[in-house]
């Protein structure tokens, strides 16, 4: 007859080890909840071509949330591109955007603002035939190598718009589904 085994004894440094990963992996989880942000896209802002000869601009509308700690972004709106005449649907464009790569988030100390960048996809298949379009998102309104690579900046006179960023205490990351 077999009989159970009843010494069984307990490592405490087994017991400690597991204790500590646990501890490690729930610091993690609410160090990445205290870091979700959203932001809005107001006042639709508008950023000017600054090769373009003929004043190309565009205009962009949008919202969504980040995770600077974890990597993550989840955005999308609409833009116009107006005077596009070296577009093939231009001279003016309208289309959506969504954002699924986040490159950076630099937020000034201890202030619900900042600049983040992030992707540009269009649906329009012939606004970036390079690959994905990178969105500069500030205070100041919208920049960067937005549609076909074209380096889109600030008007002198002010975008007309700007982002506004709020810090999502205690709200996990969700992107929104499509």
């Amino acid at each position: 007859m077999h009989r159970p085994n009843l010494n069984i004894t307990i490592n405490p440094k087994r017991t400690f080890s597991k204790f500590l990963l646990l501890s490690t992996l729930i610091a993690a989880q609410l160090a990445a909840q205290a870091e979700t942000w959203s932001f809005k896209i107001v006042g639709a802002p508008i950023a000017l071509n600054k090769n373009s000869p003929k004043f190309e601009s565009i205009r962009v509308t949008g919202s969504g949330t980040f995770d600077p700690v974890l990597g993550v972004v989840s955005a999308s709106g609409t833009y116009t591109l107006f005077n596009a005449f070296d577009h093939p649907n231009g001279p003016v464009v309208k289309a959506t955007w969504h954002s699924t790569i986040f490159y950076s988030w630099d937020q000034d100390k201890n202030k619900p603002k900042g600049t983040l960048t992030i992707s540009f996809e269009s649906s329009d298949p012939l606004a970036n035939p390079g690959g994905v379009g990178q969105i500069v998102l500030s205070l100041d309104g919208v920049t960067g190598p937005i549609v076909a690579g074209e380096p889109y900046i600030i008007p002198p006179g002010g975008s007309g718009g700007g982002v506004k960023f709020h810090q999502d205490d205690d709200e996990p990351f969700f992107p929104d589904v499509p």
